[in-house]
């Protein structure tokens, strides 16, 4: 019998890439999302895979869903860094509290592993050294990043007690097919988006911010990957492990691609730390040899598969 996934934030970014990864190895897959969310990423598989809307924080409606499940990946945010700022409370309502209900659920049913996706790139805060371990101090300096810490404390504290197998993922930077080049997070489909319909990019502070990005097909390989051997170490950095600048991108992006690139540097954010750049030999250690795409490479790919899709309108 196949082994079923339930992809906790099925339709976004992440887990539409997600479903195409589980189903070519074979797998079973249901995913939850709100209600009314938008088909637009997942098209190709509302025929083959089990759709369930809902609200992350309606019990009853969860405890539905992890029926006859083997396996969960949580990847549902309700906010992102800047959002969060404005209202953390609701940070702590829709993510926070529902995912400890969740971990309720999860002691009383079948599920073997549960595999939540936290961030990379604001746990720590400002890095004392880089590239950062895991060992290196949680210091948040956003709600977003307060809340993924919390949540990251109650999975081991559950592991803890009552033995529910947990794989923790600190991503860094993902970026590639499927991202909205419309949308507040990911500034490499929304650079591509506004140098093809010639738009003026926008950029917080001087542009030497600099991220650590790894492309959405490498971050499948290794969330996968994790269905299949043990994770001890439960907290992993999943990164490139190399900093690029936003000038970087923007260089690259007017020098290779030929796009008349007009840019707009603005004030900086208070809750943007300068450097994250994630230290990976801990990931590299446990799932084996990674071979990434690198940047430039993925950015062309992004690039040619925007304009085939035409996702440079609103999603």
């Amino acid at each position: 019998m196949k082994k079923k996934c339930l992809i906790l934030g099925g339709g976004g970014f992440i887990g539409s890439n997600l479903i195409g990864s589980l189903l070519q190895q074979g797998f079973d897959v249901r995913i939850f999302d709100i209600v009314g969310f938008s088909r637009k990423n997942i098209k190709e598989y509302i025929d083959i895979v089990e759709i369930v809307e809902g609200d992350f924080n309606d019990s009853l409606k969860l405890k539905i869903v992890l029926e006859d499940i083997d396996y969960v990946y949580h990847l549902i945010s309700t906010t992102v860094p800047s959002s969060s700022q404005l209202n953390p409370q609701f940070d702590i309502e829709s993510n926070l509290l529902p995912t400890l209900n969740l971990l309720d659920l999860v002691k009383e049913s079948s599920v073997k592993k549960l595999i939540y996706l936290s961030s990379g790139g604001t746990v720590y805060g400002v890095p004392i050294a880089t590239p950062i371990k895991e060992n290196h101090t949680t210091n948040p300096i956003n709600s977003y990043g307060i809340v993924k810490k919390s949540i990251e404390d109650y999975l081991l504290l559950y592991n803890r007690l009552w033995s529910i197998d947990i794989c923790i993922f600190r991503l860094s930077n993902p970026y590639g097919e499927k991202q909205n080049p419309k949308g507040v997070q990911g500034v490499i489909p929304v650079f591509l988006s506004k140098a093809i319909n010639k738009e003026t990019v926008e950029v917080w502070g001087d542009g030497t911010v600099i991220r650590d990005y790894i492309y959405i097909k490498d971050v499948m390989a290794i969330m996968v990957r994790a269905l299949e051997i043990e994770t001890p170490e439960i907290i992993y950095n999943l990164g490139s492990g190399i900093g690029t600048s936003i000038n970087d991108i923007l260089k690259y992006i007017k020098e290779n691609l030929e796009l008349d690139l007009k840019v707009n540097y603005c004030q900086g954010r208070s809750f943007d730390v300068p450097v994250n750049v994630l230290d990976v030999s801990n990931l590299k250690n446990r799932f084996g040899t990674i071979n990434y795409v690198n940047i430039d490479e993925g950015i062309s790919r992004l690039y040619n598969y925007i304009k085939k899709n035409n996702q440079i309108t609103e999603q």
